[in-house]
């Protein structure tokens, strides 16, 4: 490379770093718990400041929120049969997850994984309201590992990998391959990883909506891992107040861990009391840097290479036209159609709306159970 040509490439990298760190710091200084959405179609001016311990900052912050979580009952919702199971993937997998099945019966199996760090308490309502507009659909919900009602286990591999891989042990507990997934942002994230490894687990893809880009990056790798860790340098919130962290004790006492061990059984806690805390540093430093490392790529946690090469028979992306949501921006799911085969585009902000695309979607791809 010639001299002058050198400079050229790094003139350019400092500018893109400079607009990069001028975008976190100007979106990092936002209030973190409320939106003001000017939207004439939704009533002018949208605010919402509901937080949960289960989410990342400022997930209210969109008006297409109350869809998913804590969702209300549409009509005949309440009266759809749930069936409740605890289902143990060893020995495959060392973890036990707690599994809600909306109209049990049902011919047509489709698999929610939440987003964020959700469970089936704060997602289960959307679960149960799509299963009551598809009575033949089977809707399986479930708490991924270390969330909700399932057992902690802190792996050696990235977090959104080894929920992937509990996922094919589920799958194949359930007996209901091949089945439709729609995976909510870090849920999407966890099924992407079945797609790329286990495709003939899938009918159909369902990404509602894609997590990517730099932003999305920097802030997810420290709101749900890098918080935890005093070394890390962080760009867009403040560290814990109790590091460092020592002892599982430690951790209990932090707002996530705290509200888990609530809602759990004493064998649960005993369980999450018996890990190492050693194994939740180093998980949570093997997962924060797993999102980084794919900032510049399409979607947050695949390189572009391993989206492209997923082949499953269709893929629906789907995104709630929120244009000012940057941690899924519209562009990088609408770039991710150019990389996966059979894929599709489309909008879907409110219930309806949702179900008016994927219902046909899911029945068109997804063959019935025997």
């Amino acid at each position: 490379m010639q001299l002058n040509d050198f400079r050229l490439v790094t003139i350019e990298v400092l500018l893109a770093s400079f607009v990069l760190l001028a975008s976190m710091n100007a979106q990092a200084q936002t209030a973190p718990q409320t939106n003001i959405e000017s939207n004439e179609r939704f009533g002018g001016t949208f605010e919402n400041d509901e937080s949960d311990v289960t989410l990342f900052r400022g997930a209210a912050n969109n008006s297409w929120f109350p869809v998913y979580f804590n969702a209300e009952p549409e009509p005949g919702a309440e009266k759809v049969p749930v069936e409740i199971r605890e289902i143990n993937l060893r020995p495959e997998r060392d973890v036990t997850l707690h599994v809600e099945i909306y109209n049990p019966d049902g011919a047509i199996p489709l698999i929610m994984t939440p987003g964020g760090n959700g469970d089936t308490n704060g997602f289960g309502g959307f679960a149960r309201n799509v299963a009551a507009a598809a009575p033949n659909f089977r809707v399986i919900i479930y708490d991924r590992r270390n969330i909700g009602l399932s057992e902690v286990t802190f792996g050696s591999q990235p977090q959104m990998v080894e929920e992937g891989e509990d996922l094919h042990i589920l799958v194949q507990r359930l007996g209901v391959a091949p089945a439709a997934f729609y995976g909510m942002s870090s849920g999407a994230r966890s099924n992407m990883i079945l797609a790329s490894r286990y495709p003939e687990d899938i009918a159909a893809l369902i990404i509602a909506p894609l997590t990517g880009g730099s932003y999305a990056a920097a802030r997810l790798s420290e709101d749900y891992f890098f918080k935890y860790l005093p070394e890390k340098s962080l760009m867009t919130r403040e560290h814990l107040d109790n590091l460092p962290l020592t002892s599982m004790q430690d951790v209990a006492e932090t707002e996530y861990w705290s509200a888990y061990l609530d809602r759990n059984t004493p064998e649960r806690r005993a369980r999450f009391f018996s890990a190492k805390a050693s194994d939740f540093l180093a998980a949570m430093r093997t997962s924060g840097e797993h999102l980084q490392a794919t900032r510049f790529q399409t979607a947050l946690g695949m390189p572009d290479e391993e989206l492209a090469a997923i082949r499953v028979p269709a893929t629906l992306l789907l995104h709630h036209d929120q244009y000012s949501d940057n941690l899924h921006p519209i562009t990088n799911s609408r770039a991710a159609t150019t990389l996966i085969d059979n894929s599709t585009f489309a909008f879907g902000r409110e219930l309806p709306q949702i179900l008016e695309v994927l219902v046909p979607f899911v029945k068109a791809h997804t063959p019935p159970l025997d």
